[in-house]
């Protein structure tokens, strides 16, 4: 199934600004019969020739590229993963034209799709917490006696019989004193579903926050800007840390406890973690002013996340120079190993950081990044054009991501083509985020990078592998895979070639 929708766009775009097939394509260079098929997505464009179309759109190349768009149909196709949305087991067609020409309604069927995964969420959260937690029980079991207090008493008090004043008074008593309970637990009731406990959502915040890092391309240009002045600044044998220590001596006695080591962290990301320390003070305003000027985060809690990103994002920057990172990066052909020791930085960080060189004038070898735990969760996701991740799901099992946790430690490596024939190179590694405590499991994350096979002689994870005998059939989920005798199947596919 295509995903490329840079067809479609150039023909909305050459519609809305009232611009003829055979225009265009005179200010392209091409012919108007050829044109006519790259608009009906029948011919690929890019390279060159893209350009010279953008330009004679007057839009830059980026408003054509089709990234957001591919991320939108990548959403899109997994909707129909959800078993309660499609019965008969077929799939309701191609995104590709919907996103293409469409694209307010592909956002709002996206947003309507979050939404209905909030409320089914928030219904199985409360039908959970209302079979299993004590407290409603008891709350039921204690207005139900009240009422039963308060309604014999009434009864008494609606006799004929003529009461003592006494008793009277004794059963009006019951009466004031039941009712008040009674109020009290319905409040505490009411208050335990208004509660935040159960206000359970679909991860959207998270997914926001994807959103915006993949809208800006994981590259945030103010904020290296920020890290090459303070990289600047550095003095001959100083380390990042010494230098903000030095530059803000106030600021490291109160926010970063002088530099004291966090006993409980890995040796290895303490630098990192040492200059996070001084991100707020340094690049407050910029971060809040990304975040503010960024819609995509609609929530307080996306926004929280997103001011947490780019801290780490800036700090990162400042530890692992841009300009420095990528040399280093080239010469040692994005060995993660040395890249760690050369920049005293974790595993994770040195393989996050790769992740972000995307600056237009110096990129280097573009990565997809996954963070999962043992269970399958993803909790960091940085796609590539043509290698969606699972966003409400696990992914195949066949990725390196899975297989990294039987060998912690070791690098676990192969090359995949998915059912589109697209192959990419796959590596990963099982770290131990903290120590472990006595009587608990370690606790182990797998950081994956992924880049296209064409870049796999820039990497060292690439080399000694047998492509034409060790490129491994995999899929991204199963049931948007067709590969239908894969013996690691879990679910049946939704899409059938």
């Amino acid at each position: 199934m295509g995903r490329d929708v840079t067809g479609f766009k150039i023909r909305t775009l050459r519609r809305e600004q009232g611009l003829a097939q055979g225009e265009l394509a005179r200010r392209s260079g091409i012919s108007p019969s050829y044109l006519n098929l790259i608009e009906r997505n029948k011919r690929s464009v890019a390279g060159a020739l893209l350009d010279r179309i953008a330009d004679g759109l007057g839009v830059p190349r980026a408003a054509l590229d089709g990234v957001a768009e591919r991320r939108a149909i990548d959403t899109l196709q997994e909707i129909p993963a959800d078993p309660a949305l499609l019965s008969g087991g077929e799939m309701p067609g191609s995104a590709d034209e919907l996103v293409g020409q469409q694209p307010g309604w592909a956002r709002l069927l996206i947003r309507l799709y979050q939404a209905y995964q909030d409320r089914n969420q928030a219904v199985l959260a409360l039908a959970d917490r209302m079979n299993r937690d004590p407290f409603l029980g008891d709350s039921v079991h204690r207005i139900l006696t009240q009422v039963t207090s308060i309604r014999a008493a009434a009864e008494i008090l609606e006799l004929d019989e003529p009461l003592s004043p006494a008793d009277r008074q004794r059963f009006l008593a019951i009466v004031s004193s039941d009712s008040q309970r009674l109020s009290q637990s319905a409040q505490a009731l009411a208050d335990f579903f208004d509660s935040a406990q159960v206000r359970v959502r679909s991860a959207t915040p998270m997914e926001h926050v994807d959103a915006f890092i993949l809208e800006k391309d994981n590259h945030f240009p103010e904020l290296e800007e920020i890290a090459t002045s303070v990289i600047r600044q550095m003095a001959p044998g100083e380390s990042p840390a010494e230098t903000l220590r030095r530059l803000h001596p106030a600021l490291g006695s109160s926010e970063t406890g002088t530099g004291v080591r966090d006993a409980m962290r890995p040796a290895d990301s303490q630098l990192l973690h040492e200059v996070r320390a001084f991100v707020r003070h340094l690049g407050g305003d910029a971060i809040a002013a990304l975040v503010q000027e960024a819609r995509v985060l609609e929530t307080e809690e996306a926004r929280a996340l997103a001011t947490s990103a780019l801290e780490s994002y800036l700090a990162a920057a400042i530890v692992m120079p841009y300009d420095a990172f990528l040399e280093a990066a080239e010469a040692e052909r994005y060995d993660l190993d040395l890249l760690m020791r050369r920049f005293h930085v974790s595993y994770e960080q040195a393989a996050h950081r790769l992740a972000t060189l995307r600056r237009p004038d110096a990129p280097g070898v573009r990565f997809a990044f996954m963070r999962s735990d043992p269970s399958g969760y993803v909790t960091k996701r940085l796609p590539l054009n043509r290698l969606p991740l699972p966003r409400y799901g696990t992914a195949c099992p066949l990725w390196v991501v899975y297989s990294a946790f039987q060998t912690p430690g070791m690098t676990v490596r192969n090359f995949g083509e998915l059912p589109s024939g697209e192959q990419f190179l796959f590596f990963a590694r099982a770290v131990e985020k903290h120590p472990a405590h006595a009587g608990y499991p370690r606790h182990l994350l797998s950081v994956m990078l992924a880049c296209a096979e064409e870049d796999a002689h820039r990497v060292t994870a690439g080399d000694g592998i047998d492509r034409a005998h060790a490129m491994i059939p995999l899929g991204t989920v199963c049931r948007l895979c067709s590969r239908l005798d894969c013996a690691f199947r879990q679910e049946q596919p939704l899409i059938m070639q």
